[in-house]
């Protein structure tokens, strides 16, 4: 990762006025959520083609000595499973728009506790355990640099019987979204 006065040095070279390059890191830091867990996400590069595709790598860590489950298929597209999420801000620190998806999930028809057991359909995290996952976006095609920050979110709202179901075996889900620190990427 590029130091960040090395990025400003950039920013100033090339004329742009980026808010977002300051000595500090930008937006929450990761493991913010309170949940002892850590996102962290990866580019597949540094610098990129105007409209290229960009694979960036989700990787969350367990930081606590409870075991964390997460949905193997938990990935962009919000769905009641969890998601996974990259933001985008342009050079002018607005964000850049994503692409829509449709989930068709009911929660109240699984059962969480049952699903979360099988590894088919679920991920059992232990301390220090991490979890990847490759997801890819198109970049846009305005040259400049660019600030990437993950989150991701909790499974949807459950019913008390599900949420009783997983108490008793114990299951420890993620409750509120976490956030990654940010990177930043180039388009040239």
């Amino acid at each position: 990762m590029r130091p960040t006065w090395l990025i400003q040095i950039v920013a100033l070279a090339s004329g742009v006025i980026l808010p977002f390059c300051a000595k500090r890191s930008y937006g929450p830091t990761a493991g913010s959520c309170g949940e002892h867990v850590d996102i962290q996400i990866q580019p597949d590069k540094r610098v990129y083609q105007q409209g290229a595709a960009i694979r960036v790598r989700f990787l969350v860590t367990n930081t606590d000595e409870a075991p964390l489950y997460l949905f193997r298929s938990i990935d962009q597209c919000s769905s009641p499973l969890g998601w996974l999420s990259l933001q985008i801000l342009d050079p002018d620190g607005k964000e850049v728009p994503g692409f829509n998806c449709a989930v068709d999930y009911l929660v109240e028809q699984i059962n969480p506790a049952q699903w979360l057991s099988d590894s088919k359909f679920a991920v059992l995290l232990r301390k220090d355990d991490v979890f990847g996952k490759w997801q890819e976006y198109k970049l846009p095609k305005r040259a400049g640099l660019y600030r990437l920050q993950g989150e991701i979110g909790p499974v949807g709202v459950l019913s008390e019987d599900q949420e009783k179901d997983l108490s008793e075996h114990h299951m420890r889900i993620l409750r509120h979204t976490c956030f990654s620190t940010s990177v930043i990427i180039e388009v040239k």
